[in-house]
């Protein structure tokens, strides 16, 4: 290597000599040389990262060691997850269910026969099945040897009332299901349904997005199937091989009128011996089973159980436990609450779940160190005056939840305040519902759709055209800026501003020896023919090194991470950045040395900026989320550290939970509740996206 950069370093200093002496030792001769010099000895170490990095993810994966990988990943999403949502704190709620109605799922002599009649090995042993669906019935950490075992089909429909805890209970079994995997087995992976459109999407492919957008590794190349004409992502690779168990999260999260095509979706799509798991409100799933053929639509070879309230001691108990020990004035706050559990009234109802419960505990608990003048009386839950029906409960519940998430105290301040908050996920959670169509998921690349494009691409537009009308004007004359910087502003604003590309997680080099070969053959033809016609003229040279650097970055491919590393959105996002930098200081370099040697100096730099950055905005979608943050920030929309606020308000709020490279919100119902609040005109979605 040392040989190999001193030989580099003569090279490049003779070729820089050669042209001051042919051209003369003019002062933009000289500029132009040292432009060069510099630009050239940067080169090999931008190129070598790049170079690389594109050399150790070539390689396909064998399919059983990706899930294994796929499966240490998913293990350690849940497990944090159930730390940030406090789950176990002060303890894992006792989640009880019964056999869902025998109109909804399979009789079970049928199940027992299509597992029976299955090709190959049996699900599970014959002898652990249950007898009948009555044996289903059970508590907490039961699922998932019921899943497991009992269940002769391993398929399973999960139903219950909003806030039962349905999502709960499905980490509880993909945790299950992980500690009892063997390595290349099924890796369990949960899919919430409200992004699905099953009449434009079909569902392999809308699983195969999902998995990427969570674990972006898996858009590596899977190992070559000779029967295909190019290979498949491992993603796709996977589902095919049915190495993924599907956790179809919130059938009813779908809109009335696709929820049963989503049925028969999933019926046609998925081969009957795929296990899978489905969750949805019972009385949304009874209406999609039962409309019009519920022959077709009811979910092929599943059992079925149903989600139970729950019961007034264990809610009262779960109260008087997060808020202290037994005894305490802390824990008798909840006594009026603890009288009325139990009965018809309105709060009992909303409290009958993990949901109303865990945002009861977060408005009227009191954290330490916090006084209790600051907090509202848990009694007021009560007042049926104020709150005559269930809704009004839940309602006022969703609505005091920020708050007091943002409450401000001796001892624990806050970089946001309540009201900042408020704004903050009120425009969010429109954002979702109105401008993405009610998806719950929150990712930082379709930020920039909650402004009509036009915004974001005039904010690049200015980007460029203020400094290189500035470096142009004082190098060439005050009519070339004015010119050039509106005109080469406007080009690159409307060229670099992609509206529905995905981050970039690393950036290969894809070129493969015949590639290379081909391209320096027709190099070296073309320099011979310009050499041999016109001499060394430095126009034609010029304009032969941009068509090469052009044709070189051509093959620069965005790709992701190693599986084995943990993704979140900050991760992605920093990932991302490194991509668009990369590719600006190595696009950027080549092109502005070109032009460097034609037209001078000012000519080199715009090159390096401009064509850096519209080559960068190609392959990273960074700078179009800093744009549409920085619109939004002017406006009072978002904060100015969206992403800092965002990770607080999954880490220590509650109020967001992560999945995989995005946020939701912690409850489908809550994001819904912020949309449909009241706000100001701003804070409508635009009617301009396109």
């Amino acid at each position: 290597m040392l040989w190999a950069g001193l030989l580099y370093l003569a090279v490049v200093a003779a070729g820089v000599g050669w042209y001051v002496l042919h051209f003369g030792p003019t002062s933009s001769v000289l500029g132009s040389a040292v432009g060069a010099l510099v630009a050239l000895l940067g080169l090999p170490a931008a190129l070598r990262g790049v170079l690389l990095r594109g050399k150790a993810g070539s390689a396909p994966l064998p399919l059983e060691t990706v899930a294994d990988g796929l499966a240490r990943s998913v293990r350690m999403q849940w497990e944090a997850e159930v730390k940030l949502r406090r789950l176990d704190d002060p303890y894992r709620l006792p989640i009880s269910w019964t056999t869902a109605d025998d109109d909804l799922v399979e009789p079970w002599p049928l199940l027992r026969d299509m597992a029976e009649n299955w090709p190959g090995n049996l699900p599970s042993d014959r002898a652990s099945w249950a007898a009948g669906p009555e044996e289903l019935v059970g508590q907490g950490g039961d699922i998932g040897q019921i899943f497991r075992q009992r269940v002769p089909t391993r398929r399973l429909v999960v139903l219950g009332e909003p806030g039962a805890g349905k999502t709960m209970l499905l980490v509880r079994l993909i945790q299950d299901l992980l500690k009892h995997r063997s390595a290349g087995a099924p890796v369990p992976v949960l899919f919430p349904l409200a992004s699905w459109d099953p009449a434009r999407r079909p569902l392999y492919d809308w699983l195969a997005d999902q998995l990427v957008r969570d674990f972006p590794a898996l858009h590596n190349p899977a190992p070559v199937d000779p029967a295909q004409t190019s290979p498949d992502t491992q993603a796709r690779a996977l589902l095919d091989q049915q190495m993924i168990l599907p956790i179809l999260d919130g059938l009813d999260e779908l809109a009335p009128a696709l929820r049963t095509p989503a049925l028969e979706a999933v019926n046609g799509d998925l081969p009957a011996d795929q296990p899978l798991v489905l969750s949805s409100h019972t009385e949304e799933y009874r209406d999609a089973v039962t409309s019009p053929a519920p022959a077709t639509a009811r979910l092929n070879g599943a059992a079925g159980i149903r989600l139970l309230p729950l019961d007034s001691t264990t809610a009262v108990a779960y109260l008087r436990r997060a808020a202290g020990e037994t005894g305490t004035e802390d824990a008798a706050r909840w006594n009026g609450v603890a009288a009325c559990l139990g009965t018809n009234a309105p709060a009992a109802q909303a409290l009958s779940t993990p949901l109303g419960l865990f945002l009861a505990r977060t408005i009227y608990n009191r954290r330490p160190g916090e006084p209790h003048t600051l907090l509202a009386h848990p009694d007021e839950l009560v007042n049926r005056t104020n709150l005559p029906t269930r809704q009004d409960v839940e309602a006022h519940l969703f609505s005091a939840f920020i708050p007091a998430a943002y409450r401000r105290y001796p001892g624990r301040s806050s970089r946001w305040t309540a009201e900042q908050a408020q704004r903050t996920f009120t425009f969010l959670a429109r954002h979702l519902q109105h401008t993405l169509n009610g998806t719950p998921n929150l990712a930082w690349w379709e930020l920039r759709k909650a402004l009509p494009r036009y915004r974001s691409a005039l904010l690049v537009a200015l980007l460029v055209a203020v400094p290189i009308g500035l470096m142009w004007g004082l190098l060439s004359g005050l009519w070339y800026g004015l010119i050039a910087g509106p005109i080469l502003g406007a080009t690159v604003g409307t060229y670099a501003y992609p509206w529905d590309e995905s981050p970039s997680m690393e950036i290969h080099w894809t070129m493969n020896r015949s590639q290379l070969r081909g391209e320096l053959v027709t190099l070296v033809g073309v320099a011979l023919v310009i050499v041999f016609g016109t001499g060394f003229d430095r126009r034609y040279l010029s304009a032969l090194s941009i068509s090469l650097a052009i044709g070189l970055m051509g093959h620069l491919t965005p790709v992701p991470p190693d599986l084995a590393t943990t993704v979140g959105p900050a991760v992605v996002l920093a990932r991302d950045r490194r991509t668009f930098w990369t590719v600006w200081l190595t696009s950027g370099l080549a092109v502005g040395l070109a032009l460097g040697l034609l037209g001078g100096p000012a000519s080199g730099l715009v090159g390096l900026f401009v064509f850096g950055l519209a080559f960068s905005s190609t392959k990273s979608v960074w700078l179009n989320f800093m744009t549409a943050r920085l619109w939004l920030a002017v406006l009072g929309l978002v904060p100015w550290r969206l992403m800092a606020f965002l990770a607080d308000a999954h880490q220590r709020r509650g109020v967001l939970r992560q999945v995989g490279a995005v946020y939701q919100f912690r409850h489908l119902d809550l994001q819904r509740h912020l949309a449909d609040q009241e706000s100001p005109d701003r804070l409508r979605p635009p009617k301009d996206r396109h």
